[in-house]
């Protein structure tokens, strides 16, 4: 009984610490910033262009 339990929390530990890790593509693509004809961009919308580029280069933003 205590071996499976542990078997169980060892094996729900190693699925939380996979799913954490920052999964890197192989591919190097040029880091391409997005740039506003505006000059006077307000904070939100650079915080909105800030989480779209998070979302392309891996999968979720911050």
């Amino acid at each position: 009984m205590k071996t499976r339990t542990i078997l169980i929390a060892f094996t729900l530990l190693i699925g939380l610490f996979t799913a954490c890790t920052d999964k890197k593509k192989t591919e190097d693509k040029p880091k391409t910033e997005i740039k506003s004809q505006d000059t006077t961009v307000d904070k939100a919308e650079k915080r909105r262009l800030d989480s779209i580029r998070q979302v392309k280069e891996h999968g979720h933003a911050h």
